[in-house]
């Protein structure tokens, strides 16, 4: 159990506040941050949400009201130099944040994580994680309980309710229990139309997703009698697809679904980079693979941005760690 009365205590001092969470947000990290902005503007908290990089498109539907801002130096600097506060959500690593990690630090901005990834940085002035929680919009939603917060809008209920399904993915990852449920009977009681969410973020899949996903397969490659499958997606292949890096979102969940499948892995070039995601099926922890390569995660959900090795270095590093988990016997 957490102890948000140190929260409370930060939060009662402050006027003003940004939000942010990592680079490439997700439904959990956006959810958190929605669901915290409506609670502390309804206490005439001056709040601003301030992320490393754009929204992606098919999550921008939690945000009608274009809350959400994109880090922007000339335009933000000297509002979030008088911040009292920052909080982050669901970054795992504070260096997810990109530079907004550095401007933290060099205007002394108290600094908050509310996360349910493992940390053990001294980054953070309050650390609240717990490892346990399904999603970060789970923490979020229990200090509003604890708050006795009713003030909920359409916007606060469907991003939490986002954040939630994502990262339980549906429901139906370990990480669901009795709590997941609670959170969503809340929330449908609240408002919330479960249909409607869910056919925003997983059923409205563009010709660009659909076309890079099938260029992708058509490059998967299989290892350890079929039980690891991965692929590089290489720009040259983000081309041929007539789309980029930002539509990639779920197809290691998918790869891993394939039978006999153990561990799936993407290896995607960014503009300067490669991210790597992972995803294990619950026989091998992956999230040590993804420690080695800087970045973190949950043992079977992790990730990494590797800026110094090609993708095939990668590749190679990444089936060499596996080589001394996976049984073929």
């Amino acid at each position: 159990m957490l102890n948000w009365n140190l929260l409370d205590k930060i939060l009662k001092g402050t006027k003003k506040v940004f939000l942010t969470t990592h680079v490439n947000p997700d439904a959990d990290g956006l959810g958190s941050e929605l669901g915290m902005y409506y609670f502390l503007t309804s206490l005439n908290i001056e709040c601003k949400i301030i992320n490393s990089s754009k929204t992606p498109d098919y999550l921008s539907f939690l945000d009608p009201d274009n809350i959400i801002e994109v880090w922007d130096n000339d335009k933000h600097m000297n509002w979030i130099s008088n911040a009292d506060a920052v909080i982050s959500f669901d970054i795992g690593d504070h260096k997810r944040m990109n530079e907004l990690s550095d401007v933290i630090k060099i205007h002394n901005i108290f600094s908050i994580v509310i996360d349910h990834h493992p940390y053990d940085s001294d980054y953070f002035d309050l650390v609240l994680v717990d490892t346990n929680c399904a999603s970060t919009g789970y923490m979020v939603w229990s200090y509003l309980q604890y708050k006795n917060f009713t003030e909920y809008n359409q916007i606060s209920l469907d991003a939490l309710y986002s954040a939630l399904i994502t990262d339980t993915g549906s429901f139906r990852f370990n990480s669901t229990d009795s709590n997941s449920h609670k959170m969503a009977g809340f929330l449908i009681d609240k408002g919330v139309k479960p249909y409607n969410v869910y056919e925003k973020i997983y059923e409205r899949r563009s010709l660009e997703q659909i076309n890079l996903l099938s260029e992708s397969i058509k490059n998967l490659k299989f290892s350890f009698k079929n039980q690891v499958c991965g692929v590089i997606i290489s720009k040259e292949i983000q081309e041929r697809a007539g789309s980029s890096y930002e539509y990639v979102e779920g197809f290691t969940d998918f790869f891993r679904s394939i039978n006999n499948v153990q561990v799936a892995y993407c290896i995607v070039e960014q503009n300067h980079s490669f991210r790597i995601n992972f995803r294990s099926r619950g026989k091998y922890i992956i999230n040590d693979i993804a420690i080695s390569f800087g970045g973190g995660g949950h043992k079977l959900a992790a990730g990494a941005t590797v800026n110094n090795l090609d993708a095939e270095e990668i590749e190679q590093k990444i089936l060499n760690k596996l080589k001394g988990k996976i049984n073929v016997n």
